[in-house]
């Protein structure tokens, strides 16, 4: 009982808002679909990768390198979800914002978002421009998308 009367304290004391992560989880759901992007602010894509189960079970990754480049789309292992799934909750991306900004209004340079949807329905939803969260889990993220696209 007098967990929920420090949390409404809290809740009252700082708004709602800027305790919103502390109870952040991992979805439950078994990763069904996970993109990421980087773009420039006045170009197109410097890296788009997409993974996806489809509706026939199979498993595809989508890559772009660069927005003029050619577009990769292949099969890959079923476990590939479950290591991403595993990048996830390993770099606690779930607890990402949902959007980054720099604190002083920058006109050009990169912007990035990341998106993951589960079968229970949750998803995780980040995006950012010239401002990241920190940690390598987008690094890492794209790195392992890449290395999918690149292995034959």
């Amino acid at each position: 009982m007098s967990t929920w009367i420090l949390i409404s304290l809290m809740s009252s004391w700082l708004g709602t808002q800027s305790i919103q992560g502390i109870f952040s989880r991992m979805p439950k759901g078994q990763l069904v679909m996970i993109e990421y992007s980087e773009q420039g602010t006045m170009a197109g894509y410097r890296y788009y990768g997409c993974v996806e189960l489809q509706k026939d079970g199979s498993v595809t990754v989508k890559a772009q390198k660069e927005s003029y480049g050619e577009i990769i789309e292949k099969k890959v292992k079923a476990e590939v979800l479950t290591e991403l799934r595993d990048i996830v909750k390993g770099h606690k991306m779930y607890r990402y914002k949902e959007r980054y900004r720099p604190f002083f209004e920058v006109l050009d340079g990169y912007s990035w978002s990341f998106t993951a949807k589960f079968s229970d329905g949750e998803s995780i939803s980040s995006a950012g421009y010239n401002a990241r969260p920190s940690g390598e889990g987008l690094k890492t993220l794209m790195q392992y998308m890449m290395k999918l696209v690149t292995d034959n």
